[in-house]
């Protein structure tokens, strides 16, 4: 069928009926004209459409509805369970469905309590620090978890809840725990404040020659607290919420210098205590043998060995014990003066010094040298030349008392005053030089019978004992208290170990009787120094008063411009004579004889000032300590047939 017709037969009828059939029909076009251009029918999309809204209206309703009920349900169930945990949450594997944030943090506290109280407790070997969570830094945040769990299935936004809440009621639940709140630093610094009663530092090999003795001991592995591996195990622990105990973790740490080096250092050192060493001067000879020599090594760890070197301090301080022995002293002239007049009294007389730094130089190589026989050394030295004659002593400047110290002896024995004796003629017209240090020991000489000392009781060690010059203490502590009284530089000087009564008399010069100014003396050993810095020689005189027992010693010289003064004594820490005796067995004395040798004293410090002053001006202050021990009752007993 033609368009047109289609056009005619529908179009104009639905008009007609659109408008109630009144109105008339369109004139027709002539036949085989062609049709003006058609225009589009008057179709109405709108009554479709509008019939289309009415329907797709109610399923949008529904589909917004379906859509919504979903979304709302998070919303509706966190009003039902407002404030309450919803079913599904657990806490720790713990439900706790309907819990108020309240009620949580109740079950919480009851719950970890005991980890709140002892979290962790650190072990190692039989120690164990019980720690809290203060001392690692670590916070528990309870309120935290309780909060998480009332809000489980209601944060976020719908889809977010709506996930929780699939996860709750089809996806096994939703556990929550507390978090743990860790501070690195302070839990770091908890375990190295641990360090010192853990860590051990490894010990290398040690080697002993006390007395000659070769002793080695084996190297002993130290640790070391590894205090990144403890934290992880402590933090580890910590996840469990629950009292644990951690091993402190260390690791060990070698020592330096294996056993091998030892065995190998112990040979050595028994190859250089083999033989002894042997010091020539003319027909005298000195002899250091092993037990002298061990004295004077000293073991030193060099990369992974034990090597053997000399003590240098040590090695100086014997070469000048041994100058004391072996050098003559003075070789200038005795001299007296009396009545403002300097005299002769014997004439001087070449003498002998030890040169120190080259004996100490070449004992040194002797030390590390091996060999099966005696080691031999010629000692250096120098002839030494009266430079006083009579001529010169009008340029000496001895014109005057300079200073004097005295003592008394009253009540000694017969071998204490021989001794004194001989002492104070070692010391009698010696002349010291401008600038020169005066050594007790090295005028004093040997203390022999060619000298003119006999045996009797001296302090050796910590006992009183028989030995050669026993009581020329006396000299030295008169001698001691002159150059004190001049304002010399004293530059060594050794108190006595206990106290003695002798020395209280004329102990502090113009200031009474007293305590603090006496000077022991050991051959080789403790000497009595001090410096001439008067400018001019020096001229010491000992003078003994036999009827009423006093030693006194005098310089002389050009007084130099100063006064000297004296502070204290200040007498501190006294400590009681111990009341228990002390016996010391004697094989050489029969069996039954008990005979004491030692009176027990008490103990004490005492310390004295010696200000020198020019005027008003101090010059110079100097301190002297005297520090007496404890001294008990000791008791000789025979033990022999």
């Amino acid at each position: 069928m033609p368009v047109n017709d289609y056009h005619q037969e529908y179009g104009p009828i639905r008009r007609r009926r659109a408008q109630g059939g009144n109105v008339p029909a369109p004139a027709e076009p002539p036949p085989h004209e062609a049709p003006p251009h058609p225009k589009p029918p008057p179709r109405r999309r709108t009554r479709p459409q509008r019939r289309r809204r009415g329907c797709v209206g109610p399923l949008l309703t529904l589909l917004l509805v379906l859509i919504a009920l979903p979304l709302a349900l998070p919303y509706a169930l966190s009003l039902f369970f407002a404030n309450q945990a919803m079913p599904g949450v657990t806490l720790q594997g713990e439900p706790v469905a309907g819990l108020t944030r309240t009620e949580l943090n109740d079950r919480l506290g009851q719950r970890y309590a005991s980890f709140l109280r002892h979290p962790v407790a650190l072990v190692y070997g039989e120690q164990v620090w019980q720690l809290t969570l203060s001392d690692l830094g670590v916070r528990l945040d309870l309120d935290a978890a309780a909060r998480a769990a009332v809000t489980a299935g209601r944060r976020g936004d719908p889809l977010v809840r709506l996930q929780e809440l699939q996860q709750l009621y089809q996806g096994g639940g939703i556990d929550v725990a507390p978090r743990i709140i860790v501070d690195q630093q302070a839990l770091q610094n908890y375990l190295l404040s641990l360090a010192p009663f853990v860590e051990q530092a490894p010990q290398n090999p040690a080697l002993s020659l006390a007395a000659a003795h070769v002793l080695g001991t084996l190297g002993q592995p130290g640790k070391q607290l590894l205090v990144d591996a403890t934290a992880n195990d402590i933090l580890l622990a910590l996840r469990e919420l629950r009292p644990s105990q951690v091993a402190v973790r260390t690791r060990m740490l070698a020592p330096g210098v294996g056993d091998e080096a030892l065995r190998a250092a112990e040979t050595r050192a028994q190859a250089l205590l083999q033989t002894p060493i042997a010091m020539r001067r003319g027909e005298q000879i000195w002899l250091w043998e092993a037990e002298r020599l061990a004295e004077l090594l000293q073991v030193v760890v060099v990369d992974d060995r034990l090597e053997l070197h000399t003590d240098i301090e040590r090695l100086t301080r014997a070469v000048e014990g041994l100058a004391q022995l072996v050098d003559t002293g003075t070789a200038e002239p005795r001299l007296r003066f009396a009545d403002g007049v300097v005299q002769i009294v014997a004439e001087g007389r070449p003498g002998w010094r030890l040169d120190q730094a080259a004996a100490r130089e070449q004992i040194a190589n002797l030390l590390l040298s091996t060999t099966t026989t005696t080691r031999t050394l010629e000692l250096p030295g120098a002839v030494i030349e009266p430079q006083i004659t009579a001529e010169r002593l009008d340029t000496l400047g001895i014109t005057a008392l300079v200073a004097e110290g005295r003592s008394s002896f009253s009540g000694s024995a017969a071998y204490r005053i021989t001794n004194i004796e001989a002492g104070a003629r070692r010391m009698d017209g010696v002349l010291i030089a401008p600038g020169e240090e005066f050594s007790f020991n090295r005028q004093l000489g040997e203390v022999d019978a060619a000298n003119g000392f006999v045996e009797g009781y001296a302090i050796i060690g910590n006992r009183t004992q028989l030995e050669w010059g026993g009581g020329v203490c006396q000299v030295s502590t008169t001698v001691f208290r002159s150059a004190f009284w001049a304002g010399l530089p004293v530059t060594e000087r050794h108190a006595h170990a206990f106290y003695i009564s002798w020395y209280d008399r004329f102990g502090l010069g113009d200031y009474g009787d007293g305590q603090g100014l006496d000077a022991a003396i050991y051959t080789g050993v403790a000497d009595l120094k001090f410096v001439n810095d008067t400018g001019h020689w020096l001229l010491m005189q000992a003078e003994i008063d036999a009827g009423n027992q006093i030693l006194t010693v005098r310089l002389y010289g050009t007084p130099p411009d100063r006064q000297v003064s004296l502070e204290g004594p200040l007498v501190s820490n006294e400590v009681r004579a111990p009341a228990q005796p002390i016996y010391v067995d004697d094989p050489t004395l029969p069996r039954g004889t008990l005979r004491q040798s030692d009176v027990a004293r008490s103990g004490r410090d005492i310390t004295i000032d010696r200000v020198i002053r020019q005027g008003e001006h101090e010059l110079a202050r100097q301190t002297f300590l005297t520090r007496f021990r404890a001294w008990p009752n000791i008791f000789v007993r025979g033990t022999g047939i």
